[in-house]
């Protein structure tokens, strides 16, 4: 399950509040916009250009610009993702 939120999306900044199940696996994703991922709670592995880490409560991860990326949730988790520019694509939902 994933559950988004978007919190602010103005200038070229966005902040999403997302929520996933413990045992959500995403498709692996690739986008122009710079994200910045922290780990508000759960537990959660981040593969970013196929390097692997394990992220918990206060941490974060930067994801580069069109570099593949995919979560998989160990923990049911919270993250607040922050994107550069505002990801068009995320407005309509």
């Amino acid at each position: 399950m994933v559950n988004r939120e978007i919190l602010s999306a103005e200038g070229s900044v966005m902040l999403v509040k997302v929520q996933l199940a413990e045992g959500f696996v995403g498709d692996v994703d690739q986008h122009p916009e710079e994200q910045i991922s922290y780990i508000e709670h759960g537990l959660v592995e981040f593969e970013v250009g196929g390097v692997v880490r394990v992220l918990g409560v206060g941490e974060s991860v930067y994801i580069p610009s069109n570099v593949e990326h995919r979560v998989r949730v160990i923990k049911a988790c919270g993250i607040l993702d922050v994107f550069t520019p505002v990801r068009v694509d995320l407005l309509g939902e």
